[in-house]
């Protein structure tokens, strides 16, 4: 699971690209284990990690030991972001999806982020999470109705379709900048399919399958950059 988390995280860092910080402050938010923190730290860059479960932030604190950079941890969520300085990008992978207002959690990262910041983020694709080999038992209503999958107990995540994110971030006063359907073989239904890949075979799959019209749809994730507006 490390290896393959390491390689979402690279497919992730490939779609975002030049507009990655090369300086400056970066908030984590929901920074899991550091698998972002830690390269965002060997770039140099000073990061700020924000996530609720204390284990995961002191796993953050193994990964960042000998490496360049800041860190800072937060054991405390997006609802509830603590007083930081401004930050010039906010990493939000696999977050806002399992937000109860998503809207709120991204207006005040909007407040957060320096004038031209920008917020690198991903949520659950509709579709495709329906798909998936993880998908939970009883969950099959959310695919037909509101896109919310809650499993008493068990999950409770929003899923998206590529509009939904859009409208989202530009309602919070964010300029989308890149908005793409990803994680097809990665996680995604085609998983099991594919077999191991490293990242060079994971993007030929990628875009054969998001150029495919029967295919194209059942992306596992959506992710997007969007830059910090007004």
């Amino acid at each position: 699971a490390h290896d393959q988390k390491l390689l979402e995280r690279d497919l992730y860092l490939h779609h975002w690209g030049d507009r990655l910080p090369t300086a400056g402050r970066v908030l984590d938010l929901g920074g899991g284990c550091g698998r972002f923190a830690a390269w965002l730290l060997d770039q140099g860059l000073d990061v700020e990690v924000v996530d609720p479960d204390l284990r995961s932030l002191w796993r953050t604190l193994q990964h960042a030991s000998g490496r360049p950079g800041r860190l800072d941890l937060h054991w405390t969520t997006g609802e509830r972001l603590p007083d930081l300085q401004p930050v010039g990008a906010v990493v939000a992978a696999e977050v806002l999806c399992y937000v109860e207002d998503p809207a709120s959690t991204l207006r005040r990262l909007h407040r957060l982020l320096e004038p031209g910041g920008r917020l690198f983020c991903s949520v659950e694709a509709r579709w495709g999470w329906a798909a998936s080999l993880d998908v939970h038992p009883g969950s099959l209503d959310a695919l037909v109705g509101d896109g919310i999958v809650h499993v008493p107990g068990e999950v409770w995540v929003r899923t998206f379709e590529g509009q939904d994110l859009r409208d989202l971030l530009e309602a919070t006063g964010f300029e989308v900048e890149l908005l793409l359907p990803t994680h097809y073989v990665l996680s995604g239904p085609f998983e099991a399919a594919a077999g191991e890949l490293d990242l060079e075979q994971a993007l030929a799959w990628e875009e054969r399958l998001r150029a495919h019209p029967r295919c194209r749809d059942w992306n596992r994730a959506w992710t997007a950059v969007a830059r910090k507006s007004g």
